[in-house]
């Protein structure tokens, strides 16, 4: 059976970084969207585990956007002045089905956005363009605020869990073991 391009499916070419789910960018194929992921190497896409820069070498040789909810891999596009949809899950993680769900939703706005030359910040509800440095700035703010979390978290004394202290017999007997 012979497909032909339907005008209604979008001219915007996307490639799924490694950390999303790849059943996703295969499934948008089938229905006929230009989508590709890292280790779909039968596209000639990157084998799994390849550095950033060589996806993003790889996109940029081969006219693709990126798809990514990884700030490193964001940081290093705007470097590369490369384009890239920002799946954004603020916090939460998608899963695959709330990935396929967001792209059906919001291809046609990512496309319009692209064509500006624009980045997409892709929320859950909407998509909005995005400069990618102001992308790149926003993950850096989130680094920052994460690496505080992590100094805060470690710095933090570790008390015994009500479990623990159950498992060892009464309070006085943990106390008396801790000693």
């Amino acid at each position: 059976m012979t497909r032909t391009r339907d005008s209604t499916n979008p001219r915007v070419r996307l490639i799924w970084d490694e950390q999303l789910s790849h059943a996703v960018p295969r499934a948008l194929r089938e229905l006929g969207f230009n989508t590709t992921h890292v280790g779909a190497e039968a596209d000639g896409a990157p084998p799994r585990s390849s550095s950033d820069i060589e996806v993003i070498e790889f996109a940029q040789r081969t006219d693709q956007v990126i798809v990514t909810s990884n700030h490193d891999m964001m940081l290093l596009c705007d470097e590369a002045g490369q384009r890239f949809v920002w799946i954004d899950p603020r916090g939460r993680q998608f899963r695959r089905e709330q990935q396929v769900l967001l792209c059906f939703q919001q291809i046609r706005a990512w496309e319009e956005i692209l064509e500006t030359g624009q980045c997409v910040h892709a929320f859950r509800t909407k998509a909005v363009p995005i400069d990618s440095a102001e992308a790149a700035r926003l993950a850096m703010r989130r680094f920052r605020a994460l690496r505080r979390k992590q100094r805060t978290s470690a710095r933090r004394p570790v008390e015994p869990s009500l479990t623990a202290i159950a498992d060892w017999g009464s309070r006085e007997t943990w106390d008396d073991a801790a000693e």
